[in-house]
């Protein structure tokens, strides 16, 4: 048996792949050939290396993504609208109360109709229940964000015109603070946390699962047997 028919058997045995000849002659010719045997000790040496960088590619590609600390830090940070905002919920649940409760709040009750008195009250108080809404679920901050700015925008023209003709009092004026807090605070809790939203690293990172392949590298097969890389197979 000469060197090369061998060393193809060889290949197919450290492959797994079935031998070309029986492997008992094979054996006889390896104990013969001092060549053969080394030749056979750098391919099962080379095999293995490639295996394990193989076996290490693929645990890298398919490990979960962990997420990044400064990500995870900045997601903590993110919760501060969200309290700052059930926290302004409450006050306004509070100034709504208090008015219900006969507390004149800048506006003697007496220039207020009865109705009209029972609907402002109405508002603050849902409007209080929807901040604390929003802050429990940050689904709700968009439609919240809305309704506040578009109120915020009409209000601040009534509240400038009465202040120029003197009709509201600075009391008054400072009780819709709150409001035009909680719109602010309602549009960061919608941006920080508006669904759809994704790492900016993670669609550089590919798919979970997926193998990441190298810049310039292809997919492909492995053809043939594997060889020495010296080359002294035929």
């Amino acid at each position: 048996m000469d060197c090369d028919t061998a060393r193809e058997a060889l290949s197919a045995r450290i492959d797994g792949e079935r031998e070309p000849i029986p492997a008992a002659r094979v054996d006889e010719h390896l104990a013969d050939c001092d060549g053969c045997r080394q030749w056979q000790a750098e391919a099962v040496e080379q095999t293995q290396l490639l295996r394990r960088l193989a076996g290490r590619s693929q645990l890298a590609a398919v490990r979960p993504l962990e997420p990044d600390p400064a990500a995870r830090k900045g997601s903590s940070a993110d919760r501060w609208p969200r309290w700052a905002l059930g926290g302004i919920g409450v006050v306004q649940l509070i100034l709504a109360t208090a008015q219900g409760l006969g507390a004149h709040l800048g506006v003697p009750h007496a220039a207020m109709g009865g109705h009209v008195l029972n609907e402002s009250t109405a508002w603050s108080a849902a409007l209080g229940v929807a901040m604390l809404a929003a802050a429990l679920r940050p689904v709700f901050a968009a439609g919240l964000t809305t309704v506040l700015v578009a109120f915020v925008a009409v209000l601040s023209v009534y509240v400038v015109g009465d202040a120029v003709a003197g009709r509201v009092t600075v009391d008054r004026a400072l009780t819709h603070v709150p409001v035009v807090a909680a719109a602010v605070l309602g549009w960061l809790v919608w941006r920080w946390h508006r669904p759809g939203g994704s790492h900016p690293d993670q669609s550089a990172l590919g798919e979970p699962g997926e193998i990441v392949l190298p810049q310039n590298a292809t997919r492909g097969r492995r053809r043939g047997h594997l060889r020495p890389s010296d080359g002294s197979a035929a």
